[in-house]
C-alpha cells in the first residue's frame, strides 16, 4: 500500500506493465492510517499481481521476510517490483536489497520510494532514512531515472537531478524563536524508478 503521491507518481512513469507486478509491503494498513493508505493494485488491473508482507492481511497474498530470502517466489521473473514505505522499517535492508534485485527480471523495473526527512514511525520499527545515493548504493544493477522529491502535498514533486542536489534545502523555512534561528525541512520522500540491466550490460 502507498499514499496519494506515490500512486500518482507510478500513474505518471509507469502507467504500463508487460507482465507480472510484485508489491513489497503490501499490507492494507488504512485502519490505522485513517484511511491515508491508497492501493496500487487497482492500478494495474490486468497483471499477474502478488503482494508480500511480514504479516498476513488484506492485500497480502504471500508471507515472505524478503530479508531472510524469497521463499517461493521466482526469481528474474517480475517486469514491476513496488517497493515504497518499507525499507525504512528492515533492519538490514542490503540484505532485502540483494533478494528484491533477485526477483526483477533483467529489464524489469523497480520502483521505490523512500524517507529522506519523516518522524520516527514503528511498522513494528523504523531504523533508516535514505539519499536518493544511498538506494543507488543499495541497488547497483539498477539505472535510475525520474527521481523526485514528493511532499504530503497531493501531486507536489521536486525533481532531482545534479544541477539542483540543492532543492530539499531551498524547501526549508527559518522561524525566529527568541535571538536564534530554527530551520525545519518539510516532509520529503524520495521516489526512483530504476531498470535492471541486462545480463551483458552487467558484465560489461
Amino acid at each position: 500500500m502507498g499514499d496519494v503521491n506515490q500512486k500518482l507518481y507510478l500513474e505518471k512513469f509507469q502507467p504500463t506493465v508487460d507482465g507480472p507486478i510484485l508489491e513489497v509491503g503490501s499490507k492494507d494498513y488504512a485502519a490505522i492510517d485513517h484511511g491515508a493508505t491508497m492501493p496500487f493494485r487497482k492500478v494495474f488491473p490486468h497483471n499477474e499481481y502478488i503482494g508480500v508482507d511480514l504479516e498476513a492481511g488484506n492485500g497480502v497474498d504471500r508471507t515472505i521476510d524478503l530479508v531472510a530470502g524469497i521463499g517461493d517466489l521466482a526469481e528474474n521473473h517480475f517486469a514491476l517490483v513496488i517497493c515504497c514505505s518499507v525499507m525504512e522499517h528492515v533492519p538490514r535492508p542490503w540484505k532485502m536489497a540483494d533478494n528484491i534485485t533477485r526477483l526483477v527480471r533483467p529489464g524489469g523495473k523497480l520502483y521505490i520510494s523512500v524517507p529522506w526527512v519523516w518522524r520516527y514511525h514503528q511498522y513494528p520499527d523504523d531504523y533508516y532514512r535514505f539519499s536518493f545515493r544511498g538506494i543507488m548504493e543499495l541497488y547497483p544493477e539498477f539505472d535510475w531515472s525520474c527521481i523526485h522529491y514528493s511532499t504530503t502535498v497531493p501531486g507536489e514533486f521536486f525533481v532531482v537531478k545534479e544541477s539542483c542536489l540543492g532543492i530539499d534545502n531551498a524547501l526549508a523555512v527559518t522561524h525566529k524563536q527568541g535571538q536564534s534561528r530554527r530551520k525545519y525541512l518539510p516532509y520529503l520522500m524520495v521516489n526512483m524508478l530504476g531498470a535492471k540491466r541486462q545480463l551483458a550490460q552487467r558484465a560489461a
